[in-house]
């Protein structure tokens, strides 16, 4: 029973991060993948599996808070990977655990320091490691979830770099 409470939803989470993944906005990206974030942390908890949980509720967080620029972007980011590598040990599972610690931590730099193609590029190789995680933890929905965001996640880039290749072309003429 509990398995299948965690599935469905997880493929609830599915849905709120699929459309994040086909945002060409960064703050919708944001929006949608902070509520994904906190559908997996309990999709997690229900899996048992705490380090993802622990690192799923955080990522919920630091995506909200990584779309705030300021003059405190520096000391903010420096929290959240103090407090991602903190919470790695206080939950730690075994080498297991490396998989969502890295996707975090490669998600909070590509949040707070990269936009547009090189966020998402930062975020294709988050997906591998949660997909590697996903798999191991027996945890379909958010393999599936996974899966897709990356096909989505290169279908919102192919379609940034076309933009952007026009925009390109535009201003070219413009000078003519």
């Amino acid at each position: 029973m509990i398995l299948t409470g965690a599935y469905l939803i997880g493929l609830v989470a599915a849905c709120a991060e699929w459309r994040a993944y086909l945002q060409a906005a960064d703050v919708e990206l944001r929006r949608w993948s902070a509520l994904g974030a906190l559908l997996w942390t309990l999709m997690y908890l229900m899996l048992s599996a705490y380090t993802a949980a622990v690192m799923m509720f955080l990522t919920a967080i630091r995506t909200l808070a990584s779309g705030y620029h300021s003059a405190r972007k520096l000391w903010v980011f420096s929290v959240f990977m103090a407090i991602f590598l903190s919470s790695l040990v206080f939950s730690w599972q075994g080498p297991l655990s490396l998989l969502p610690a890295f996707s975090a931590i490669n998600t909070t730099i590509a949040l707070f320091y990269f936009s547009g193609v090189q966020l998402r590029l930062f975020l294709l190789a988050s997906s591998i490691a949660w997909m590697a995680n996903d798999l191991i933890w027996q945890a379909w929905p958010a393999l599936l979830a996974e899966a897709i965001a990356l096909l989505l996640n290169l279908k919102t880039i192919f379609a940034l770099i076309r933009i952007d290749k026009l925009s390109q072309w535009r201003r070219s003429l413009s000078v003519l």
